[in-house]
């Protein structure tokens, strides 16, 4: 499982980063990291920087503040110590030069990315006790 994030300046890219998951992390969980490892990027400036995600229950899970997971609300912890950093929503698969290369990174950060530790899923973790009982 892979997850990136890119940042442009004037219509360039600036930079980039690619991470690489467990098989057994969702593809939530992949989209969160991405959102939290470009914010702590975003956090070492202080400019005002808009994240944009393609991944709606990702930036839904953030805003809730009843969130149950964990790596959301480490996020919110993020963004509430850095108030110039806004994360936003786009379509996916419509013409964003960002959102595109993000997906692209995302794909070879599988074999190109630097490993990130993560907790299991609940869905991973019950699964396996079921395998270990059953």
């Amino acid at each position: 499982m892979g997850c990136s994030y890119c940042a442009f300046g004037n219509g360039i890219k600036v930079l980039d980063w690619k991470g690489k998951l467990e098989k057994f992390h969702s593809v939530f969980q992949a989209e969160l990291m991405g959102l939290k490892e470009a914010i702590i990027r975003a956090s070492q400036g202080n400019e005002i920087t808009k994240i944009w995600s393609d991944s709606l229950s990702s930036v839904m899970a953030v805003l809730d503040p009843h969130t149950p997971h964990q790596l959301a609300r480490d996020i919110q912890s993020l963004l509430t110590q850095n108030r110039n950093i806004l994360v936003r929503w786009t379509k996916a698969h419509v013409v964003n030069r960002g959102n595109e290369e993000a997906d692209t990174l995302a794909k070879k950060a599988i074999t190109e990315g630097v490993v990130v530790k993560a907790l299991k899923p609940r869905c991973g973790l019950k699964e396996h006790l079921h395998e270990l009982f059953f």
